[in-house]
């Protein structure tokens, strides 16, 4: 297939919040939806950042995201929210806090998973720097009413063989193999702000549907946030957030679910100015749609962050297990940054992402699609 770009820009939307409960048509291919789900300010909140979105059990939506109550900055006073949809995204439930940090507390990074024998949601978050800088409480929540209720937090410490409190989960969502095997992605190091190096790319993983855990192997290079997916083969893709300057994606790939990896190589096709990314796994194989996994990230390139904008938010199509990706369209021209995508109950793509028109934080938005749209060049 010979590489094609397709761009378009979302435009505008209205936020709203109404009751879960109502009843829409889906999407239609032609025309994406899209919604904003979380503005600064709003519930008094100063800003919302690092969005993650799963599909539970039952078909239901759910966006997590940090709170951050009185400043923009990372690891300020900040909670954990939650906004539901009971259809496939059209309209959602109001503003929900899952964990009230207290004082000072910084609750960080949500990386959720549903595991498919139980239906039960497990969230993974971190509250920042609770003892001192770069150490992490690594705490855990779960839901078994298909996130309508959510149990206390759970410190993890002593569940975790190779527990290491740097430990970072995501961002993003962690996910389960069809072995059953519970995999958070994340990082672990001591970072180096001189030369932006000493971080590596790791995984959890959870071989009892949760309740103890091992700490995998750090990838070869340095690398942090990280998403996961398995591969038809059975090997599981790392893809990782680069701060060394290479203006790309990092990639390892696992023969032992996640234990160890091989050697880190660079995506030339999934440029980067450092920043998040989502991946996931649109479908195995099914009898109406290829093997497919989706991408998405701002599509500019910069060796630095903060040298160049992030801006262009892009989903791309991969039909190989990601060895190329000839596929990509645009969802948003202007600021924008961290991403979280799904496959919805009605086969749409959902994706979540951060952006603005002035600043990449000003609101986090939600979008539904068809992946035939990305491809279709007829709009």
């Amino acid at each position: 297939m010979n590489r094609r770009e397709f761009l378009t820009y979302a435009g505008s939307a209205v936020a709203f919040s109404v009751p879960a409960t109502s009843s829409v048509s889906a999407p239609s291919e032609s025309a994406p939806f899209v919604t904003d789900l979380f503005t600064s300010g709003m519930d008094g909140v100063h800003t919302f950042r690092i969005p993650a979105l799963i599909r539970a059990a039952d078909g239901s939506l759910l966006v997590f995201c940090e709170a951050r109550k009185e400043s923009i900055k990372d690891a300020s006073p900040t909670g954990m929210v939650l906004r539901r949809s009971v259809d496939n995204g059209r309209t959602w439930s109001p503003i929900q806090t899952i964990i009230q940090g207290v004082g000072k507390d910084a609750i960080m990074n949500p990386c959720p998973v549903v595991d498919r024998t139980s239906g039960c949601i497990l969230l993974f978050c971190i509250n920042a720097h609770k003892t001192i800088q770069g150490q992490h409480q690594q705490l855990l929540l779960t839901s078994k009413d298909h996130g309508a209720t959510w149990t206390t937090p759970t410190d993890l410490a002593n569940r975790i063989v190779g527990y290491d409190n740097s430990f970072v989960s995501g961002p993003g969502v962690s996910i389960q193999l069809n072995s059953g095997r519970l995999i958070v992605p994340g990082y672990t190091g001591t970072y180096k702000p001189e030369t932006r190096t000493g971080l590596y790319s790791r995984v959890l993983y959870s071989d009892d549907n949760g309740e103890h855990w091992t700490l995998g192997a750090a990838v070869s290079e340095f690398s942090n946030e990280c998403q996961a997916v398995e591969l038809c083969d059975g090997r599981v893709m790392l893809n990782m957030r680069d701060n060394t300057g290479k203006s790309r994606r990092a990639v390892a790939l696992s023969n032992d679910g996640g234990e160890t990896w091989g050697k880190v190589y660079w995506d030339p096709a999934l440029n980067e100015c450092p920043c998040q990314a989502s991946l996931i796994r649109y479908g195995f194989g099914e009898k109406d749609r290829k093997n497919q996994l989706i991408f998405a990230n701002p599509d500019v390139s910069g060796a630095r962050y903060g040298v160049v904008k992030r801006t262009r938010m892009t989903v791309r199509m991969s039909y190989d297990e990601g060895k190329t990706w000839p596929v990509k369209r645009m969802l948003h021209r202007g600021p924008s940054s961290y991403s979280s995508l799904a496959r919805l109950e009605n086969g749409n793509v959902g994706i979540v992402f951060e952006g603005g028109k002035e600043h990449r934080r000003e609101w986090i938005r939600f979008m539904s699609f068809s992946p035939n749209w990305m491809t279709d060049t007829s709009d």
